[in-house]
């Protein structure tokens, strides 16, 4: 598809012939991305019954591409690198852990209701619970779900409060209202001759054993505007944002709710010694800001810190390699706190290999450019990671934090044979 669109783009006007070529590419992968039971007469009668208007659409996408200057269309850094800062559910353990857990209570859930009436009579009980849909037949007296039918071929039903062990969704704290509305669902399972796929129940069922009640805390890619006004209105020290040079801008959400927000690009200051790595090389975290007094419940039942600031920043230590500009690799991690901070994100950090290497003091900015937006006048605390990050100096934070901080860098190092 990719050479049909750059070749049909060479040309001023693409014509009736180059949309018809592009449509011919794009059919099989539209086809491919159809349940089957559509992608067959009732996908080639939708083509046939709306190839002009899809015709015009791919003329009007040629047209644009061909009309596009190539130097307009080149995406800036935040768009190259923005897309990969977030970390999806799915590459996440925990969410491939909640789908194979989602895909055994479905797999008990069909186990249920394929049994015949004979065994276990299940529709009166999920009609009490308000779960059957309205256009399920139901079969049997639902009066008196206890009551056999005359030719004995009802069998005996279970109370709703038997639901969620039976299922297994008891481990995850789901009522018997929850679990019959499951098992309604697995009722229309396409596999069962019903109108919704196996797959979009499974994952459903994925989607809310790995959020919890409470929520997980989930990494996504957010833009320069929403990061921005977060860093504004929640940062204590620097609420500003300075979009120049941002290669990331990452979110942590809690239960749908955005509560903390980190930026990083290529830094804009002098660099006077990058210790043979480049200055394409180098990504600066430039801001971290969050809500205050988050915690949650872990699964001993105890309430703990979120640690939303430690996960944003773990996350772009992780990005360091793929980060590089203009071919550069991404060789050095830089970022800084404030002096007499208690620097606990970073600390956390330091078994990553995230290490203070040096003081920089504060002073007054000169000239018709200085501005006190990233408080220059203080003193502040630079760290750093990756391969051409300096060796560590720990009497730049406090005495009492050093011994746990030098056995955590030494446990770093030992893991990475140093």
């Amino acid at each position: 598809m990719s050479s049909a669109l750059q070749a049909a783009a060479s040309a001023p006007s693409p014509d009736d012939e180059s949309a018809r070529a592009l449509l011919e590419r794009l059919t099989p992968a539209w086809r491919a991305a159809l349940p089957s039971r559509l992608a067959g007469a009732a996908f080639d009668d939708f083509l046939r019954r709306n190839e002009p208007s899809i015709l015009d659409l791919l003329r009007a996408h040629l047209d644009a591409r061909a009309s596009t200057p190539a130097r307009a269309a080149a995406p800036s850094w935040f768009e190259v690198f923005n897309h990969c800062g977030g970390v999806p559910k799915e590459q996440s353990a925990a969410w491939r852990r909640a789908h194979a857990a989602a895909q055994v209570l479905f797999d008990n859930a069909r186990h249920l209701v394929d049994l015949p009436p004979a065994e276990l009579d299940l529709l009166p009980t999920l009609a009490s619970l308000g779960s059957l849909p309205a256009s399920f037949e139901l079969l049997g007296d639902l009066d008196d779900p206890d009551e056999d039918d005359e030719a004995g071929t009802i069998g005996p039903t279970i109370r709703p409060d038997d639901l969620p062990s039976l299922v297994g969704t008891d481990a995850y704290g789901w009522t018997a209202e929850e679990t019959g509305d499951l098992l309604a669902e697995a009722l229309d399972a396409e596999s069962r001759g019903g109108l919704s796929p196996d797959a979009h129940l499974v994952q459903r069922i994925a989607a809310r054993i790995w959020s919890g009640p409470e929520g997980r805390l989930e990494l996504v890619s957010v833009d320069k505007p929403t990061a921005c006004a977060f860093i504004e209105r929640h940062h204590a020290a620097l609420p500003y944002c300075n979009p120049r040079g941002m290669m990331y801008a990452i979110g942590a959400r809690l239960g749908g709710r955005l509560v903390a927000v980190a930026t990083a690009g290529t830094p804009t200051g002098r660099w006077s010694d990058t210790g043979g790595c480049p200055v394409d090389g180098i990504l600066e975290l430039t801001r971290i800001a969050s809500l205050g007094g988050l915690t949650r419940t872990d699964r001993r039942g105890r309430r703990v810190p979120v640690n939303a600031s430690s996960a944003l920043a773990s996350r772009l230590l992780d990005l360091l390699p793929s980060s590089g500009r203009r071919r550069a690799v991404g060789c050095r991690f830089v970022t800084y706190s404030l002096a007499g901070e208690r620097c606990t994100t970073y600390l956390s950090l330091v078994s990553k290999g995230l290490r203070p290497v040096a003081r920089r003091r504060g002073k007054e900015p000169t000239g018709a450019r200085g501005s006190h937006a990233s408080l220059p006048h203080v003193d502040k605390i630079v760290w750093e990671d990756g391969p051409a990050a300096r060796p560590p100096d720990w009497t730049l934070i406090a005495e009492e934090r050093r011994v746990g901080a030098q056995r955590a860098f030494a446990a770093h190092l030992h893991a990475r044979g140093e």
